[in-house]
């Protein structure tokens, strides 16, 4: 006969969710790294290394993305049924000082989503001038009479 699984108690899903964010933070600064090591990658046109960070840059996004929704999870098991999904909800059901600790978490992490965000737009717009360059060289393009003769 098998085992009922034991689910997780308040605690320990507040616990992990402390614990995931912290993980998180730690990732982002890991993403961040890689889109900085992309953007000079692309800077230099060096096409393996872009290929291979494309790859770690893929796998560390899908981490994070299963560690948000392993979050997600957690907090709808803490929240009451029919409230909103939210952390600001979330963290109303903590008290103090716990609940100013976790909130203080929860924006540094925004932060570092924000900012790897940004770096993911700045190196999508050099890769796509870069890209749409090439085409025009390539192909010629409007510039061809920039060297004709008068």
């Amino acid at each position: 006969m098998g085992e009922t699984p034991v689910l997780p108690g308040a605690q320990q899903r507040w616990a992990a969710i402390a614990q995931g964010m912290q993980q998180d933070l730690a990732a982002y600064g890991r993403l961040r790294e890689l889109l900085e090591q992309q953007f000079h990658a692309a800077l230099r046109h060096d096409a393996p290394a872009m290929a291979q960070l494309a790859q770690k840059i893929t796998d560390q996004a899908d981490a994070l993305a299963d560690s948000r929704q392993l979050r997600v999870a957690h907090a709808r098991a803490l929240l009451p049924a029919g409230a909103a999904l939210s952390m600001s909800v979330l963290f109303g059901l903590l008290k103090a000082p716990l609940q100013q600790q976790l909130q203080a978490l929860w924006a540094q992490l925004e932060a570092q989503v924000q900012s790897c965000k940004a770096l993911n737009l700045r190196n999508c717009e050099l890769i796509m001038e870069q890209a749409d360059l090439m085409r025009t060289v390539i192909a010629g393009g409007a510039q061809a009479e920039i060297y004709a003769p008068f």
